[in-house]
């Protein structure tokens, strides 16, 4: 049975960690594998490869959630408002430099986010995969943290720093 990216990784001795730099979609993203037990399953390897496949597909979704939360929910608007009125509000263009200026700022910001880790946990139906958001690292080290199951839809989304 092999893992498709960690081809290297034994599934009947498991390390409880694995990380790889991946291109996905041009990115280079940081994908982590975590496993709480010494062995895998054939189920647990297909599920595991199926949602390496799909990443580009998730990484998509998780970006339509994340502008459906900031129009309808909290988490992005708080996320946002914490950077522009709190964090960056003497200079809000050294966050949003590179960005379109014709936009608000809010809509500005949104454009800074990129996916800087995506950890999957094949033990854990409810947060099978996290998908990690953020704005320049070197600026700010505050996630915006997508949770999906084990279905890939989304479970939840907060804030984490």
């Amino acid at each position: 049975m092999t893992i498709k990216y960690f081809e290297e990784v034994d599934t009947n001795k498991l390390e409880d960690y694995y990380s790889k730099q991946l291109d996905i979609d041009s990115a280079s993203i940081k994908v982590d594998l975590n496993f709480e037990s010494p062995t895998i399953n054939l189920d647990q390897v297909e599920k595991l490869n199926s949602c390496l496949v799909r990443l580009p597909e998730i990484i998509k979704k998780s970006w339509q959630w994340i502008l459906n939360d900031y129009r309808t929910g909290e988490d992005v608007s708080e996320y946002i408002s914490f950077h522009l009125d709190d964090f960056f509000e003497d200079n809000p263009e050294e966050l949003l430099k590179g960005t379109d200026s014709s936009l608000d700022n809010k809509d500005r910001f949104l454009q800074t986010l990129k996916v800087n880790r995506i950890g999957i946990y094949p033990e854990a139906p409810e947060n099978y995969l996290i998908i990690d958001w953020m704005t320049d690292p070197e600026l700010s080290n505050y996630i915006l943290v997508v949770n999906c199951n084990e279905g890939f839809e989304l479970e939840y989304i907060t804030v984490e720093s």
